[in-house]
């Protein structure tokens, strides 16, 4: 467990100086920490299933996915969530809902106690501000993406989950860890379309491709692409 009233602090120090429990109230913070689990997964690992009792996670290193599934299996990314950021605070508000939440990459995460979390929301209106305020940003976001998969051309929602999921994997390439699979579900579209216009990103010596990895050679020119589609961001 996360102990002692230095414990924000100690999270600072390991890199985590912004985002969800920074936005609360300290002492808000502090307590929720004081009885919080730090726990580590592995890529590819689900956190959360949409069948199971809420959670509630803050991301201290790592990407995790939010996904909805439909009856016959298919899924469909509806938000990232990375270092700072929390997964899982609607269902401590709504309770269980038709989501899941994955892990993209190895992650170091600390889970919240839900019955905590939602003591202060309902005594403290500092956390109820700082949980509205994230739950608007979330959804603000995703109609964001809802516009990209309604209006932008396959190529750019292709190029803009690429920017998206980059991480600086080995302090010199911006990698992807994601397959054609992941990304064709991310962006509406069919994992044989999105191999396609990898290889045609490829073939442009924007991008190169390897198991379950795509490394980002030029980011200055896929930016270029989806710099000036117009779109507004919340």
């Amino acid at each position: 467990m996360v102990r002692s009233a230095d414990a924000l602090d100690r999270l600072a120090e390991t890199g985590l100086q912004s985002g969800f429990l920074f936005a609360l109230p300290r002492t808000a913070a502090e307590q929720l920490l004081a009885q919080a689990i730090r726990i580590n997964v592995a890529a590819g690992a689900l956190v959360y299933r949409d069948d199971e009792r809420p959670r509630v996670m803050v991301v201290v290193q790592g990407l995790l996915r939010v996904f909805l599934s439909s009856p016959d299996g298919r899924q469909v990314t509806v938000r990232y969530a990375r270092a700072g950021d929390v997964a899982g605070l609607a269902l401590v508000v709504g309770g269980p809902g038709p989501m899941s939440i994955q892990a993209m990459t190895d992650a170091s995460l600390v889970a919240l106690r839900v019955d905590t979390l939602r003591t202060l929301l309902a005594r403290d209106p500092g956390v109820a501000r700082a949980c509205a305020e994230e739950l608007t940003r979330q959804l603000y976001r995703a109609l964001d993406d809802l516009s990209d998969q309604a209006f932008l051309p396959l190529r750019e929602r292709i190029v803009l989950q690429l920017l998206n999921l980059a991480q600086h994997d080995d302090g010199r390439n911006l990698v992807v860890h994601a397959s054609h699979e992941e990304l064709a579900e991310a962006v509406a579209s069919a994992r044989e379309v999105v191999t396609r216009t990898l290889h045609q990103l490829r073939e442009e010596g924007l991008i190169t491709t390897a198991r379950d990895k795509i490394v980002i050679l030029d980011p200055i020119a896929l930016s270029r692409e989806v710099a000036d589609r117009g779109r507004r961001r919340f």
